[in-house]
C-alpha cells in the first residue's frame, strides 16, 4: 500500500518553510531529503493582520479568569506572538531563494509560468509560486503532504476530572460545545477542532481560531500546480511530537517527561505522564536567536517544578534542536539528576543513514509531519485531526466497482423506462396537469394573504426578539442595582468597615475584600447575606493603625431569587415564552 511513494511533510518556522520527504520500507521509514526554504513574505494569521490595522494601545488591560484545578487550557496567542517585522528584504531576495533545493526537479521545460509571478531576476515574487516550484520538484504527477499547525496556534484543554469513556457520543457532543463556546465566546466550526477520549478516560479537546496560514497557501497554489496534490494529514505540532515520543521512547506510566520544542522566534515545553499529555505550559516568545533563550526556557521549566504543577522530572527531551550538543550541555548542567537528551529515532523506526546526522535535529516536527501523511504506525497518534471537510470532500476518488457498474447502466436505462410509461399513461398526465393549473390558480390569488401573513409573522418576531434583549437587560441591572444596594445599606449601618475590591467568579459568586477598624465588625458583614463564607483575616497597618483585612465569598445575597425579577418584567418573559 505505502511502497515507493513518498511522502513530505512542510512545517512553517519563522520566515522559512521546513520539508522532510520519506518512504515506507517494509517496516519502518526511510528519510529520503531534508531542505529549507525562505518564504517571500512571512506568513501572517488573521490576528496579526488586525494588529497591523490597529492604531489605538491599550496597556495595563487586566483580566481576571479562574480556572479548574483539574483542567488546563493553554495556547491562547497574544499579540507578542506574531511578527513584528513585516517588511521584504529585496536585497537579500537572492540569496534567500537559493536556499530552495531544486536537485530532485523533473523536467519542467514544457510547463508556462505566468511572468508577472517572477520578478526581472526569475526568481519567484511571490509565497503560491515559491510552493509551486517546492512541489514541481518532488513530483510533477502527485505529491502527498503533511502539514502542521505551528506551535501557540493551538489551545488545548485536557478535561481530567470526569471519566468520558462511558458518555454518549451525542452528550459528549453537548459537552464539547459548551467548552468551546465558554472559551471562544462563538461556537466552533466542525474543522476548527478535534476532541478525543483518551485510554485513562480524560477528555483531551484541541481548537484553533483560524485555518493555517500553510494550508491556505497551499489552496492557493493549487490552482498552478498541474498534478494532484493530496493533503492526508493537518496537525499541531505538539501533537506532532507526543506522536513521535510514543513511537521512539518506551516511558514508564508514572514518569514525568519534558519536551522541549526549539524555535526561531518560539519555543514550547509540554509535559507528559507515562504516555499521555499531562500539561502544555503557555508559548515562550523567545527562540533560539535570543541570547537569553537557553536561560528563559530554564526559568519556565524551573517555575513549573517549583509551583508544584510538575511535583518532578526524570526525562528531558529536546526536539528542532538547531543549537546542538551547546544546548545538551546547558540542561545537564542545570538539572543533573534529570536524563537530558537530544530527540532520537529508534533504528526499527526512521532509517536515517542517507542523511547527515547533524541536520536531522533541527527537522523534527517536519518529518513528524511526513509520518503521519504516511499513516505508518498512526496508532500512536491521538485521534486528533484538523484536515477540513472541504479539503477531504475534494481528495476523493471515485472508484467504480461491480455496484457502481450496475448503478451507471441503470442510469443509462432509465430515459427510456420513463419514455415508455409517459407514452402509456399520456391521458392521465394531461388531466394531471390540468388540476396542476387550477392549484396554481388558486396559489396565486393567495399570494398576497400569504404575504401579508409573513409580514405579521415578522413583524411578531422582531417583537419578541425586542422583548427579550429587554427582559435580559433589565436581569441584570436589577440583579445588580439590588445587590449593590444592599451592600452599600448594610456596609454604612455597620460602620467603621470599607469595601475595597469587589469580582464575579465563572460560578457566579461574588468575591469581596475590605478593610475594617475592628475585627468584630467583619462578622457583622456576614449578616447583610443568604449564603457567604469569610475565607481569611489579616492584619494590617494603615497610617500608624491597626487594621484588619478580610475577604468574603459570597454565594447568594437574598434567599429568594425572585427579588430579582418584579411582576413587571414577569409579564415581559410571559410574552416572550420564558
Amino acid at each position: 500500500m505505502f511502497q515507493n511513494k513518498t511522502y513530505t511533510g512542510i512545517v512553517v518556522e519563522g520566515d522559512s518553510l521546513k520539508v522532510a520527504k520519506l518512504k515506507v520500507a517494509g517496516k519502518k521509514l526511510e528519510l529520503v531529503s531534508l531542505d529549507q526554504v525562505r518564504l517571500i513574505e512571512p506568513l501572517k494569521t488573521r490576528k496579526s493582520l488586525q494588529k497591523q490595522k490597529a492604531e489605538p494601545v491599550f496597556e495595563d488591560l487586566e483580566m481576571d479568569q479562574d480556572l479548574d484545578d483539574e483542567e488546563l487550557i493553554f495556547g491562547l496567542d497574544s499579540d507578542e506572538d506574531e511578527d513584528e517585522d513585516d517588511g521584504l528584504d529585496l536585497e537579500n531576495l537572492d540569496d534567500d531563494l537559493n536556499d530552495l533545493d531544486f536537485e530532485d526537479l523533473d523536467d519542467t521545460s514544457e510547463q508556462v509560468i505566468d511572468t508577472d509571478m517572477v520578478d526581472e531576476a526569475g526568481a519567484p515574487a511571490s509565497n503560491e509560486l515559491l510552493l509551486y516550484n517546492l512541489l514541481s520538484s518532488i513530483s510533477s504527477d502527485r505529491v502527498d503532504l503533511g502539514i502542521s499547525i505551528p506551535a501557540g496556534q493551538t489551545i488545548f484543554q485536557i478535561l481530567k476530572d470526569t471519566d468520558f469513556s462511558d458518555t454518549k457520543k451525542k452528550d459528549l457532543q453537548v459537552i464539547v460545545d459548551d467548552r468551546l463556546e465558554a472559551l471562544h465566546g462563538v461556537p466552533k466550526g466542525e474543522d476548527f477542532y478535534s476532541y478525543t477520549v483518551r485510554d485513562d478516560g480524560a477528555l483531551l479537546l484541541t481548537s484553533i481560531d483560524d485555518e493555517p496560514q500553510l494550508l491556505t497557501l497551499l489552496n492557493r497554489t493549487q490552482d498552478l500546480y498541474r498534478g494532484k496534490l493530496f493533503i492526508n494529514q493537518v496537525l499541531p505540532e505538539e501533537i506532532l511530537l507526543l506522536g513521535l515520543i510514543r513511537a521512539n521512547y518506551e516511558l514508564e506510566e508514572n514518569s514525568i517527561s519534558g519536551v522541549v520544542q526549539f524555535g526561531e522566534e518560539f519555543c514550547r515545553v509540554i509535559f507528559l505522564r507515562g504516555d499521555q499529555l499531562w500539561i502544555v505550559s503557555p508559548i515562550i516568545t523567545e527562540g533560539v536567536n535570543s541570547k537569553k533563550f537557553l536561560n528563559t526556557v530554564f526559568s519556565k521549566i524551573l517555575f513549573q517544578l517549583d509551583t508544584g504543577e510538575v511535583p518532578n522530572l526524570d526525562r528531558l527531551i529536546i526536539c528542532n534542536n538547531s543549537l546542538g550538543d551547546s544546548a545538551i550541555e546547558f540542561f545537564e548542567e542545570r538539572f543533573q539528576d534529570v536524563d537530558v537528551s537530544e530527540f532520537h529515532y529508534q533504528e526499527d523506526f526512521l532509517d536515517t543513514e542517507n542523511i547527515n546526522e547533524s541536520t536531522i535535529s533541527s527537522f523534527t516536527t517536519a518529518i513528524g509531519a511526513a509520518w503521519a501523511a504516511s499513516g505508518h504506525r498512526s496508532d500512536v497518534l491521538p485521534n486528533i485531526s484538523f484536515l477540513p471537510k472541504y479539503v477531504d470532500d475534494r481528495q476523493k476518488i471515485f472508484k467504480l466497482q461491480w455496484h457502481g457498474f450496475l448503478l451507471l447502466f441503470l442510469i443509462l436505462i432509465t430515459p427510456m423506462v420513463a419514455n415508455y410509461f409517459i407514452t402509456q399513461n399520456a391521458s392521465e398526465i394531461d388531466r394531471l396537469e390540468g388540476n396542476i393549473s387550477t392549484l396554481e390558480a388558486q396559489i396565486r390569488s393567495l399570494e398576497s394573504t400569504v404575504q401579508r401573513s409573513n409580514e405579521i409573522t415578522n413583524e411578531l418576531g422582531q417583537i419578541q426578539s425586542k422583548l427579550a434583549l429587554l427582559s435580559e437587560l433589565n436581569q441584570g441591572t436589577l440583579r445588580w442595582s439590588t445587590n449593590l444596594d444592599q451592600l452599600n445599606s448594610g456596609v454604612s449601618d455597620i460602620n467603621s468597615l470599607w469595601i475595597t475590591a469587589m469580582r464575579q467568579n465563572q460560578n457566579n459568586s461574588i468575591e469581596l475584600a475590605g478593610v475594617a477598624r475592628y475585627r468584630d465588625r467583619i462578622p457583622m458583614l456576614a449578616d447583610l447575606f443568604n449564603d457567604a463564607t469569610l475565607l481569611n483575616v489579616t492584619t494590617a497597618e494603615i497610617r500608624l493603625e491597626e487594621v484588619f483585612e478580610f475577604r468574603y465569598v459570597v454565594e447568594s445575597f437574598f434567599e429568594d431569587e425572585n427579588i430579582y425579577t418584579p411582576e413587571n418584567v414577569q409579564g415581559i418573559q410571559e410574552i416572550i415564552g420564558e
